[in-house]
């Protein structure tokens, strides 16, 4: 056995601890060398350039893995044989980027690149997974994909296919149970999932939503624990006594025993953050489900104090916009006549980049904590702000799975709206 074969095991049983339900295809498949640059597929085999496992295992690489990968994904997904008749270097692109969207599927890459991430993204949102519909997409729009985004995910040379047994085979017809790597190639995940867009992408759409008012006891609760104490300026009518006030104006020639407070200590909001997600996953329904649960509360009496220090800020992968209010009636003007701006990915670090700008401009003196209002759909921060982080989601539609530990989590109850239409 050449060190190329051992080696070429040792990754082949490393995926297998990692995906045991392409036990049996990686175990069909085959290692030898090729003159290729610096991998490809014969149909049939795994072929590496003379060095190539040799020096990326050394180094320490994760390439060998995932270019086993991908050569094993062209194989199961029929990519050899389903280019006669079609442009070399089109299909060749469109295999390469489903081939990679699967990949994502089975072993996430973290940090992923950015063009790559971006072009997966691109894709999702055209709903194109199989190599057939990316095929079709890039040749109505040569344009779709940057160059930069296509090179990202050349992974290994495509040389070998035409010469292969696998492209002068029949090509299956669709709907037939078929034999071979192609039957294998069942157990793969639907590499466009449900979960809507994340990261990258931004929208600039625009519009006007009408909130539907609602309360919630738990909301309510935070933002009181949000709040503090300060002085109002006002007269309390617990704390004066007028018994003592008009006893004075009465026997004292008109002079008080007692002059009012001028104010008194009240727990109040003083300074708040909201932000909207206002990303493609974010239906309108949904961010005017937000917005109204929150102007239920926000507008109730008591709850601010006369003057506040309120900023909303809207955000999809970037922020939007940012509205700072300050009382009462500036905010009923604003939810009145409110239009949110978006449509893009979802990514929640700028907002919490944003509130930190701020905070070191000088714009908050004492800020407590921020609502987050999504469909919890986004990039996370790493680590936690200063500040508490509430993320506020809708009962009927929501994803925790990749809250962060320091991340706080409300679920609001809410009836799912009809008609749930998308931003874009």
């Amino acid at each position: 056995m050449t060190a190329a074969e051992q080696i070429f095991s040792v990754v082949r049983g490393e995926l297998y601890e990692r995906l045991p339900a392409l036990a049996l295809p990686l175990g069909k498949l085959r290692c030898r060398t090729a003159a290729v640059q610096p991998a490809g597929t014969d149909g049939e085999s795994a072929c590496f350039a003379p060095g190539f496992l040799e020096r990326e295992f050394c180094a320490g690489s994760d390439a060998p893995q995932r270019c086993t990968l991908h050569l094993l994904l062209h194989l199961l997904l029929g990519h050899p044989e389903g280019g006669r008749g079609k442009d070399a270097a089109l299909w060749g692109d469109a295999c390469d980027l489903a081939a990679a969207m699967v990949c994502h599927a089975l072993l996430p890459e973290k940090p992923e690149a950015p063009a790559l991430f971006s072009a997966r993204c691109k894709l999702q949102a055209q709903r194109a997974g199989t190599a057939e519909q990316i095929c079709r997409l890039l040749q109505a729009e040569p344009d779709f994909l940057t160059a930069e985004e296509r090179a990202a995910v050349r992974v290994d040379d495509h040389s070998l296919w035409r010469a292969s047994a696998a492209y002068s085979r029949p090509k299956q017809a669709s709907g037939e149970a078929g034999t071979g790597w192609q039957a294998m190639g069942k157990c793969l995940p639907n590499p466009l999932p449900d979960k809507p867009i994340i990261g990258t992408g931004t929208g600039h759409a625009a519009f006007a939503v009408a909130p539907d008012v609602q309360k919630d006891a738990q909301l309510a609760a935070i933002l009181h624990e949000l709040s503090e104490v300060r002085e109002s300026r006002h007269v309390s009518g617990d704390e004066f006594q007028y018994a003592w006030y008009y006893y004075g104006l009465e026997h004292y020639d008109g002079m008080p025993l007692i002059e009012p407070a001028e104010g008194a200590e009240e727990r109040r909001l003083w300074e708040l953050a909201v932000v909207i997600d206002t990303s493609a996953s974010c239906s309108r329904s949904l961010c005017a489900a937000f917005l109204g649960g929150l102007a239920g509360l926000l507008e109730r009496e008591n709850l601010f104090f006369e003057r506040f220090n309120l900023h909303i800020i809207e955000c999809d992968c970037e922020v939007q916009n940012d509205t700072r209010l300050t009382t009462l009636a500036e905010l009923s003007d604003w939810l009145q006549a409110m239009t949110l701006h978006g449509g893009g990915g979802t990514d929640f670090r700028p907002a919490f980049q944003y509130v930190d700008s701020l905070i070191e401009a000088g714009e908050f003196a004492h800020l407590q904590g921020i609502l987050y209002f999504t469909d919890g759909y986004g990039v996370y921060p790493e680590l936690p702000p200063a500040y508490r982080a509430i993320f506020v989601m809708l009962e009927y539609r929501y994803d925790d799975i990749d809250l962060p530990p320091w991340a706080e989590k409300l679920v609001l109850h809410a009836q799912k709206p009809k008609g749930d239409e998308a931003w874009i």
